[in-house]
């Protein structure tokens, strides 16, 4: 086959999913995303029943972490090989209540990504304008395709997913489930490893900097103390590193590749 002849990348060095995934500082948010997903009832019932969550709680976040990197930064190839093996996978997680085939719940997975990658870039990277804000959104929608997402269900523009988005905060259906708050609280303080439940402070304190007090106490989260000084140190020491740091601590092997 003529390379020309061969499928492109789903993303290229002037996309919007580079630039905010390049940077590993986005990961800061991960945790957070983590516990927002489990406070939707579909999503919690998902993995309390088809995953390790309270031994093996860095899983599903590897897991994902690995996928979006593969579609972000990978080739045509490596972007469809995550698309059957998620097919696959979410194949098998359903039951009477759940499916990971719900589209509710994979718009909500796929937010909780979005909403916390922007977050941390505009923390620590720099300030987003609505039109790359809108262009980020968009190549979400075909991203999502290789997760099961049909695009229509993600909102348009920027500022109908933040009302989508302050609307999910503000509702009754997130944390409504008590296996969202047991799920949510494996997060932060495992079962296993035991350096995860030594983390457990650290963890908490990045968490709760993004969820809004209703849905805490829904979820049966304490609260933090570390949290305030834990982001102050952050704000003042992050851009610092992200200005001055090598490249490869910066950039995720994966972006580096895909530049060469």
């Amino acid at each position: 086959m003529n390379t020309s002849d061969k499928p492109s990348a789903p993303f290229g060095p002037e996309s919007m999913m580079w630039r905010i995934n390049r940077e590993r500082v986005v990961l800061l948010g991960g945790a957070a995303a983590a516990v927002l997903q489990a406070a939707h009832p579909v999503v919690a019932a998902g993995v309390a029943r088809h995953s390790r969550f309270r031994t093996d709680p860095t899983s599903r976040l590897r897991h994902t972490l690995n996928a979006v990197y593969a579609v972000a930064f990978g080739g045509a190839e490596a972007a469809e090989a995550v698309r059957r093996h998620v097919a696959h996978a979410h194949g098998k997680v359903r039951g009477p209540e759940y499916s990971a085939a719900d589209p509710e719940a994979q718009l909500w997975v796929l937010a909780t990504l979005i909403q916390c990658s922007v977050i941390q870039y505009q923390r620590f990277v720099a300030p987003l304008s609505a039109d790359e804000l809108d262009q980020f959104l968009a190549e979400n929608a075909r991203f999502g395709q290789y997760f099961g997402l049909d695009p229509a269900h993600l909102p348009q523009a920027w500022s109908a997913f933040q009302n989508y988005w302050t609307g999910m905060l503000n509702g009754k259906l997130l944390g409504r489930d008590p296996i969202c708050g047991e799920v949510a609280r494996a997060v932060i303080r495992p079962d296993a490893p035991r350096h995860m439940r030594w983390l457990a402070p650290l963890t908490r304190a990045l968490v709760l900097e993004y969820l809004p007090e209703p849905l805490r106490l829904r979820l049966g989260l304490k609260d933090s103390r570390l949290k305030g000084p834990l982001w102050k140190s952050f704000d003042a020491i992050v851009p610092l590193v992200l200005r001055h740091g090598p490249g490869r601590l910066r950039y995720p092997p994966q972006y580096i590749a895909a530049c060469r």
